[in-house]
C-alpha cells in the first residue's frame, strides 16, 4: 500500500501540483518517501519547521548549527520557496495552525505562490497529523492521506531490529513457524514508530521475542484508544468455555479465524467484515463478543453510542468518524457495538433533534 502511496505522490510531483497536503503523524515516513523521490527525480529535498527554518534535508539537530533563523517566519520561508531556482521539494512540518483564522497573510502567500510553482520544478509538500483547509486553498491543494505501515514495512523493522539483537546472547530470538506472522498481524494498525517501542520494549522486559509476546502489542493500541477517550478498551478474560451452545458461530469463529493470517492474504481469502447477533437479554451475545476477541487474539473495542451524542451541532457525527477511524487505527480489531437498536430507536423519527440520530445511524451504516 505505501508503494501505491508513493507513486502517486510521485506522479502529483511530476505533474506539478503546485500544493500537496499529506495528512500524516508521521513526519519521518514523509520524509523518507519524498528524499527517494526527490533523487531519482533530481531535485534537492528542503525541510522546514517553526524551530529550525528552511534547511536541506537529512542534516541532524546536532549537527543544525547553521539554522536559518530569518526563515522560522513562514512568510520568510515562502519567499526562499519563491526565490529557489533549482527544482526542488519543500516539506513544511505541521504548518496546519497557520492556515486558520488569523494567518490571511499566510493564505493568500501560499495561493500565489501555487500560480508561481505551475510553471516550475518546485512543490510545497505540508505534513500534519490534521487536515486544516482555507476555504481560499481548496482548488489550489490536494490532500492525501499516508497509510499505516504494512505487513511488508513491519517485517523489514523486524528483521533490522532482530539481526541488530542477535549478537547478544542474552537474548533470545523465538520466531519460528508462524511465530513471526502472529506478531506481525498484531503491530498491525501501528505507526512504524509505535512497533519499534514495542518491539523494544519487549526485549527489554522479557529478553526474548517471540509469538508468546503479542500481549505487549495489544498493551500499545490500548494506549492509542486511551488517547482518543471515545472508544472503551475492554480486557476480554472470557473464553468459548463459557459460551453454552452456539455451536455454528463457534465453528464459524473458530474457522475464519484463519483469515486473518499470512497465508491467507496470499491466497486472496477476505478477512470477516462482522456479525449481527439478535437474542434476548442474557442468552451470550456480548460473551460472545468477548470471547471471540480473546480467541483470534485482537483488540476489543466497545463502542458506546451514548458517549458519541454532543451538544454541538455535527458534534455526534464527528464524534462517529473519530472512533471509527481510531478502531481502523488498531485494526484488526472487534468493534463491539451493544445494544444497538436501543441506541438507534429514535433513528426513524429524530425530528426532535434535528435529524442527529438518522445520520449517526447512517455514518455508522456505511
Amino acid at each position: 500500500m505505501t508503494e501505491k502511496f508513493s507513486d502517486s505522490l510521485e506522479t502529483l510531483i511530476r505533474a506539478r501540483y503546485p500544493i500537496i497536503y499529506i495528512v500524516s503523524p508521521e513526519e519521518g515516513r514523509v520524509q523518507q518517501l519524498l528524499g527517494a523521490i526527490a533523487e531519482r527525480r533530481e531535485k534537492i529535498l528542503y525541510e522546514w519547521s517553526c524551530t529550525t527554518g528552511m534547511l536541506p534535508s537529512g542534516a541532524s539537530i546536532q549537527l543544525q548549527k547553521g539554522r536559518n533563523s530569518p526563515t522560522r517566519e513562514p512568510l520568510a520561508a515562502l519567499d526562499q520557496v519563491i526565490e529557489q531556482v533549482e527544482p526542488a521539494i519543500f516539506l513544511f512540518k505541521d504548518f496546519h495552525p497557520y492556515l486558520t483564522k488569523g494567518h490571511e497573510a499566510i493564505i493568500r502567500k501560499l495561493k500565489e505562490i501555487a500560480l508561481h510553482l505551475k510553471n516550475s520544478f518546485k512543490t510545497i509538500v505540508i505534513v500534519s497529523p490534521v487536515l486544516e483547509m482555507p476555504i481560499e486553498l481548496e482548488k489550489e491543494i490536494t490532500v492525501l492521506t499516508l497509510p499505516l505501515p504494512g505487513i511488508k514495512e513491519l517485517s523489514e523493522l523486524l528483521e533490522r531490529i532482530t539481526e541488530e539483537v542477535r549478537r547478544f546472547r542474552e537474548i533470545q530470538i523465538d520466531l519460528e513457524g508462524g511465530g513471526r506472522d502472529t506478531l506481525l498481524q498484531a503491530a498491525r494498525g501501528l505507526t512504524l514508530n509505535e512497533a519499534e517501542n514495542v518491539f523494544a520494549r519487549i526485549l527489554v522486559e522479557k529478553e526474548r521475542l517471540s509469538a508468546n509476546e503479542v500481549g505487549a502489542v495489544l498493551d500499545e493500541k490500548r494506549q492509542i484508544v486511551r488517547k482518543n477517550g471515545l472508544l472503551e478498551y475492554y480486557e476480554a478474560e472470557e473464553s468459548f468455555a463459557e459460551v453454552g451452545g452456539l455451536d455454528n458461530l463457534k465453528h464459524w469463529l473458530k474457522k475464519r479465524s484463519n483469515a486473518f493470517s499470512l497465508d491467507a492474504r496470499q491466497f486472496g481469502l477476505a478477512p470477516p467484515k462482522g456479525v449481527l447477533l439478535i437474542g434476548v437479554q442474557g442468552c451470550g451475545k456480548s460473551l460472545c463478543a468477548k470471547a471471540v476477541s480473546r480467541m483470534w487474539q485482537v483488540p476489543l473495542l466497545r463502542f458506546d453510542v451514548g458517549r458519541m451524542f454532543g451538544s454541538f451541532v455535527g458534534s455526534s457525527e464527528e464524534n462517529i468518524r473519530r472512533a471509527i477511524q481510531v478502531a481502523e487505527s488498531v485494526a484488526p480489531a472487534i468493534l463491539w457495538v451493544d445494544e444497538i437498536d436501543k441506541a438507534f430507536a429514535g433513528a426513524q423519527s429524530s425530528a426532535g433533534d434535528s435529524g442527529t440520530s438518522a445520520r449517526v445511524l447512517g455514518t455508522v451504516l456505511t
